[in-house]
């Protein structure tokens, strides 16, 4: 069940957050400070601390994200 959820269910989960953080806010750096506290809580109340890799990778795919999505808006309104 937790492969499910680190590679299926938190993937989609962090683009969306990502996507939807960085329109509300027009800030690109939002979402991966969100997702990576989230990440990191969850990471000593639920999963164990070997969690926290997937804590990095998130985050680094939530700046991605978020980048992208930044990128993407300065080319439809330039």
């Amino acid at each position: 069940m937790e492969y499910l959820f680190v590679f299926l269910i938190l993937p989609i989960i962090v683009h969306i957050v990502s996507s939807i953080s960085y329109w509300l806010f027009k800030k690109w750096f939002i979402a991966p400070v969100v997702v990576f506290s989230v990440l990191t809580i969850l990471t000593f109340t639920t999963f164990g601390e070997t969690f926290f890799f997937w804590v990095i990778i998130f985050t680094i795919f939530s700046i991605i994200t978020s980048i992208m999505n930044t990128k993407k808006r300065k080319s439809t309104c330039a």
